[in-house]
């Protein structure tokens, strides 16, 4: 079993023009990328759903790449150790 304290969190800022902007707070930056741009790909206006050809080679508006990000550890305090299911 995982104790809370154990877990390593990350928070994730969109880096732009020299302004972060904070997305969210993760234990898996790759994992949250991948889903982020399955879902603007679902939401863009660029036509296309995901998974098509245009898609499929990331070069589409939809899809933002890992270096448009500041990835920051994250403080965790807790007060109370309780157990984490895994």
């Amino acid at each position: 079993m995982k104790y809370a304290e154990d877990i390593q969190l990350y928070n994730v800022y969109y880096d732009y023009d020299n302004s972060m902007t904070y997305q969210t707070t993760t234990d898996n930056f790759d994992k949250w990328l991948e889903q982020h741009n399955s879902e603007r790909a679902k939401e863009l206006a660029c036509g296309n759903s995901f998974g098509e050809e245009e898609h499929e080679n990331k070069e589409c508006i939809c899809y933002e790449s890992a270096d448009e990000f500041v990835v920051k550890d994250a403080s965790l305090i807790l007060f109370e150790k309780e157990e984490v299911n895994e």
